[in-house]
């Protein structure tokens, strides 16, 4: 097609690609502060020239689309580091509480050991003083107390992070079915040459972000469908279908994770909030759960021994200062066997006044109860375990935070609004624009002019 006719196409191909190229700028504008937003580009292609007298001749300009700019990538990077530093943070933040329960020797159980052997040394000054004795039964059985509450307090926040999984399992099946909706979306809407999935793929990537937030990822991009699975494979999207996880009580009194399929995944899930939880629950205060019982067995089994090497005030040996206990569950039972403060076995050759017995008290303050430790050194160790998880905890944050921010700069460099640039693109549209306008006035005109003479060229 020539002529004018075919001349005035092409300045209205013109002024609406300027136009579509002013409204997609603007939109950009609007979406600076939009979170998740990734800026948009218009998407044009020279048109096919038509030949006229063996001349190929240019015919315009044509506006395929809008193109949503994103780096799969960086994408995929940044979802990596936001698994890991929600894992990190989820893990310390509980941890944090965690080490609450294990202080130093002013207060629980470092005070409580340190109070009942110093009550021993008070007992050895006047062994058959009613008073000191009492002492040293209300020092033993403040020692109990603080065993059980440490250990109830971390049975108790086992169970809470047991609510815990349950609630991160149901955000992650609504997240995932939402993915899969969006999937559908999207592959309708990329089979129509008039609708742009700019706006779709910046909710699914906001969706995934959250799901990276909740649980270790694997993305795996099939056209403009979106499969996600964890790590290990358990699938949670495909395609338009999401697959629920679900929690079941386990054996061992805690909820485990399920796939689909019905796979135990507890043990393979490993980023995200879900991963830190997990690890904090099963591994790290289980940890602290076997030492501090390990702490309790040991020390009761050496303070009994101690008092049944002895006679008390009556003359008779020495019985259990604590009823016995021993593997899981020691820290929790732990409580006196007497309560009467006569039948502490202080005398050594069965008279009243003697203290000799008292030393072998006084050794197990010196004595390998438990691990090859003292009781001192075994709880000490206790408080530098939970400490350190919370250190290096922390560490992990620090180095992924700073990685998460590095990536976050570079991905907001590709899909980020730039203000300068958006400017310079809308006075590059309104020139364009204006030239068009031009070029339309000038066609019409000639147009106008070719009629009056009578002289229409054909097209």
């Amino acid at each position: 097609m020539g002529g004018l006719v075919s001349t005035m196409g092409i300045a209205l191909g013109a002024l609406e690609a300027q136009q579509a190229g002013m409204e997609v700028t603007t939109n950009n504008i609007a979406n600076l502060d939009t979170p998740g937003y990734s800026r948009e580009r218009l998407v044009v292609e020279e048109a096919d020239p038509f030949v006229q007298n063996g001349i190929a001749l240019g015919d315009g300009v044509n506006v395929t689309g809008v193109e949503s700019l994103r780096d799969t990538l960086l994408n995929l990077q940044v979802n990596d580091e936001i698994q890991q530093q929600s894992k990190s943070q989820t893990y310390v933040n509980t941890m944090n509480q965690v080490q609450t329960l294990f202080p130093d020797d002013t207060t629980g159980i470092g005070q409580s050991i340190s109070a009942f052997f110093q009550s021993i040394n008070s007992l050895s000054t006047d062994p058959a003083d009613p008073t000191l004795r009492e002492s040293v039964l209300s020092a033993a059985g403040n020692m109990a107390s603080a065993f059980n509450t440490t250990a109830t307090q971390l049975s108790s926040t086992r169970q809470q992070l047991n609510q815990v999984v349950d609630q991160q399992v149901q955000q992650i099946n609504q997240l995932s079915s939402q993915v899969a909706a969006l999937n559908v979306q999207i592959t309708g809407a990329g089979t129509s040459s008039n609708q742009s999935t700019g706006s779709l793929l910046d909710q699914r990537d906001s969706l995934v972000q959250q799901l990276s937030q909740l649980v270790d990822l694997s993305q795996i991009q099939d056209g403009n469908s979106l499969t996600l699975t964890t790590q290990q494979g358990a699938a949670l999207v495909v395609g338009g279908q999401s697959y629920a996880l679900s929690t079941e009580n386990g054996s061992d009194g805690t909820q485990h994770v399920f796939s689909a399929q019905g796979n135990d995944i507890t043990g393979e899930i490993s980023g995200g909030e879900l991963g830190g939880t997990l690890e904090a629950r099963d591994q790290t205060i289980p940890d602290l759960q076997t030492q501090l019982d390990s702490l309790a067995s040991g020390l009761v089994q050496a303070l009994n021994s101690a008092n049944a090497m002895g006679t008390d005030l009556n003359g008779n040996p020495g019985g259990n200062l604590f009823d016995p206990v021993s593997g899981a569950g020691a820290a929790a039972n732990m409580t006196l066997a007497i309560s009467d403060p006569s039948l502490i076995a202080a005398s050594s050759d069965g008279t009243s006044g003697s203290n000799g017995n008292l030393a072998n008290f006084s050794a197990v303050a010196n004595q390998a109860v438990a691990d090859g430790e003292t009781p001192s050194d075994c709880y000490a160790d206790l408080v530098f375990q939970a400490g350190t998880a919370v250190e290096n905890g922390n560490a992990e944050l620090t180095a992924s935070g700073a990685m998460l921010q590095q990536l976050q700069q570079q991905q907001s460099a590709v899909s980020g609004v730039s203000l300068d640039e958006e400017a310079s693109n809308l006075l590059l549209y309104q020139r364009g624009y204006q030239a068009a306008a031009e070029a339309v006035t000038a066609v019409s005109q000639m147009l106008e002019t070719a009629i009056n003479m009578g002289a229409v060229e054909s097209s």
